[in-house]
C-alpha cells in the first residue's frame, strides 16, 4: 500500500489545480489548498481537502500554512497565465509568477518541505526555425512571450535550490494544451482556451476566430496538441514519486496534433450545431506546428495521456455549451 502523502497544492483551487485536488484525495493522500481566490472558485475544491486563503506574495500567509502542515510535496499552480494579457501586465505577471515562486520555495526551504511539482508550460521552448514541430526536453528554450520568460525564470529559480540542496526533488510539468472538464463542471469566467471559446460559440455567447488559415500545415489552420484535464491531473500524481535522481522536466501531451478547423468540426459532430468561425489574419509569433514528444514522461513518470479528442470536445459542451 502507497504511503499517505501530506500535499500543499498552491493555487488548488484552479481549473487545473482542482481537478488535481480531486485526484489526490481519491488516491487517500492529505490536501490542502492555499489559494486567493482571484479566479480559482471555492466551490470546485473536494470537501475532503483542508482550504487555507492566502496569496503567494504575502509571506507572512505562506509562512501560517507551512507551519502548520509537515508537507511532503507541494504543487504549485499559482500563476497569472494568459500570454497577451502579459504583454501588457509584464511588472504583473514577474511579480506573481517569478517572484511568488521565490517566496514559496524560501517557505519550502525554512520548513523542511523537500519536493516542488511545477505547473510549467510549452511556452518555454524557443521556436524551431521551420516555423513548429515536435518539441523534446532538450530542445533550446527561449520564450517569445513575458508568460513564457515568467516560466521560464521559475524553471531556472527551482533548479538552483535543487542544486543547492535547498529542496531535494522537482518535476517542471511543461503542459502543451489542456481540454476537457474532470467532472467538476469548472466554467472559467474568461476563458481564453480554444475549447471553450468555440463551445461559447456554438451557445451563441461569442463568435469564434481562426487565426489565420494559409500555414503550412494540411489545411491552412494551426495544429497544436491537446491534452485532457483528467489526464493532466493524473500526471501530477505520477510526479509525486519523481526523486533526486530524476528530477528534470518532462512534456505533457500526446504527439497527436488537431487543426482549429479539425476542432471545429470536431465540436459541430458532437453537438449537431455550427460554431460559425470566421477567419481571421494570423497572431504574430503563432508557429504552424507545435507538439509534445511525450517519450520521457511515458518512461520515467510511467504517464500517458488516454482520453480523445471526442472525450475533451465532449466534456467541454457539457460545461460551456449550455
Amino acid at each position: 500500500m502507497t504511503k499517505q502523502k501530506k500535499v500543499l497544492v498552491i493555487g488548488g483551487a484552479g481549473y487545473i489545480g482542482s481537478a488535481t485536488v480531486k485526484r489526490l484525495v481519491e488516491e487517500g493522500d492529505n490536501v490542502t489548498v492555499f489559494d486567493n481566490f482571484s479566479a480559482g472558485q471555492k466551490d470546485k475544491v473536494d470537501m475532503r481537502a483542508k482550504i487555507v486563503e492566502g496569496d503567494i506574495l504575502n509571506e507572512d500567509d505562506l509562512k501560517k500554512v507551512f507551519a502548520g502542515g509537515d508537507f511532503d510535496s507541494v504543487i504549485h499552480f499559482a500563476a497569472l497565465k494568459a500570454v497577451g494579457e502579459s504583454e501588457e501586465l509584464p511588472a504583473e505577471y514577474f511579480q506573481n509568477n517569478v517572484s511568488g515562486t521565490i517566496n514559496i520555495l524560501k517557505a519550502m526551504s525554512e520548513h523542511n518541505v523537500p519536493q516542488i511539482i511545477f505547473s510549467s508550460s510549452a511556452s518555454v521552448y524557443a521556436p524551431q526555425e521551420d516555423g513548429g514541430g515536435v518539441f523534446k526536453e532538450n530542445d533550446p528554450l527561449g520564450p517569445i512571450s513575458v508568460y513564457g520568460r515568467t516560466k521560464y525564470i521559475s524553471e531556472l529559480i527551482i533548479q538552483d535550490f535543487a542544486r543547492t540542496g535547498k529542496i531535494d526533488s522537482y518535476a517542471l510539468l511543461r503542459y502543451f494544451n489542456v481540454a476537457g472538464d474532470a467532472g467538476l463542471n469548472f466554467k472559467e469566467k474568461n476563458p481564453q482556451n480554444v475549447f471553450p471559446l468555440i463551445a461559447r460559440a456554438i451557445a451563441g455567447e461569442a463568435e469564434f476566430g481562426i487565426f489565420g488559415d494559409d500555414y503550412d500545415t494540411p489545411d491552412g489552420t494551426g495544429v497544436r496538441d491537446y491534452i485532457h484535464l483528467i489526464d493532466l491531473a493524473s500526471a501530477h500524481i505520477k510526479a509525486l514519486e519523481v526523486d533526486k535522481d530524476n528530477s528534470g522536466a518532462f512534456n505533457l501531451g500526446t504527439s497527436q496534433g488537431y487543426s482549429v478547423k479539425e476542432l471545429v468540426e470536431a465540436f459541430e459532430r458532437i453537438s449537431g450545431k455550427s460554431v460559425g468561425a470566421k477567419i481571421q489574419p494570423r497572431r504574430a509569433g503563432d508557429p504552424a506546428v507545435v507538439l509534445a514528444d511525450p517519450t520521457k514522461a511515458e518512461r520515467e513518470l510511467d504517464w500517458k495521456a488516454e482520453r480523445t479528442l471526442d472525450d475533451m470536445v465532449a466534456s467541454t459542451l457539457r460545461v460551456y455549451g449550455e
